[in-house]
C-alpha cells in the first residue's frame, strides 16, 4: 500500500475518532442522553441488568480510533518491500 494512502487512512480515522468524542460528549450533555441516563438507573433499579448509554459507546469507539491511528501514524506501515538485491 501507498505510504500516503496509508498516512491519509490514518488521518481520516483519527478525525473520525475526534468527531465520535465531539458526539458523544454532545449526546451527554444533551436532554435525549440525560434522559437514556437517567431511564436507565431506574431500570437498572428495577430488573439489575447493567446498561450501557449510547454516549458512552460512542467515546469507546472515538477511544479505539484515536489509538489505532496515532499507533499507525507513529509506527507506519514498517519497512517497503522491495525487490531484493543480490
Amino acid at each position: 500500500m501507498n505510504r500516503f494512502l496509508q498516512l491519509l487512512l490514518a488521518l481520516t480515522a483519527f478525525v473520525g475518532g475526534l468527531w465520535l468524542f465531539y458526539a458523544g460528549y454532545g449526546r451527554g450533555l444533551s436532554l435525549a442522553g440525560k434522559t437514556e441516563t437517567g431511564l436507565g438507573y431506574v431500570k437498572t433499579g428495577v430488573d439489575g441488568k447493567t446498561r450501557i448509554p449510547v454516549h458512552r459507546w460512542y467515546y469507546a469507539g472515538g477511544l479505539a480510533l484515536l489509538i489505532g491511528s496515532t499507533w499507525w501514524l507513529v509506527k507506519g506501515g514498517g519497512k517497503p518491500k522491495g525487490k531484493r538485491r543480490r
